[in-house]
């Protein structure tokens, strides 16, 4: 695992944090430990509409993907994995998505974020 010692040490607030992944050309999701989506930067690969906010990360997805939706988060949640990713494309255009499971310095999941970016 990843020592971010040095980083959390400034302990960064919460503002802080969302205005630096604003500043990115990645299409950030944040999904907290309880599957509410708590954040998404306004770059956008994939659409989204402000009403997923604080709402549960299934009412965000069509009915189709409930169940690898579920599985990944609950591979997170046990510890099974802690990064997946996968290409594919949107805009014509070929995407990376990676997912990324949170964890405190205890290793105990506090939820997971989701990054895509263009590949070109």
């Amino acid at each position: 695992m990843t020592d971010y010692t040095t980083l959390f040490e400034l302990q960064p607030t919460a503002a802080q944090l969302a205005d630096a992944f604003d500043g990115l050309e990645a299409d950030i999701t944040y999904i907290d430990d309880d599957d509410i989506v708590v954040y998404f930067s306004p770059f956008r690969i994939f659409e989204r509409p402000q009403s997923c906010l604080n709402r549960s990360v299934y009412d965000c997805h069509p009915d189709e993907v409930h169940e690898a939706v579920e599985a990944l988060l609950d591979s997170f949640r046990s510890g099974r994995s802690d990064t997946v990713s996968q290409e594919t494309t949107a805009h014509g255009r070929p995407v990376r998505v990676c997912y990324h499971a949170m964890r405190d310095s205890e290793g105990a999941y506090l939820g997971c974020m989701e990054v895509a970016t263009y590949r070109d």
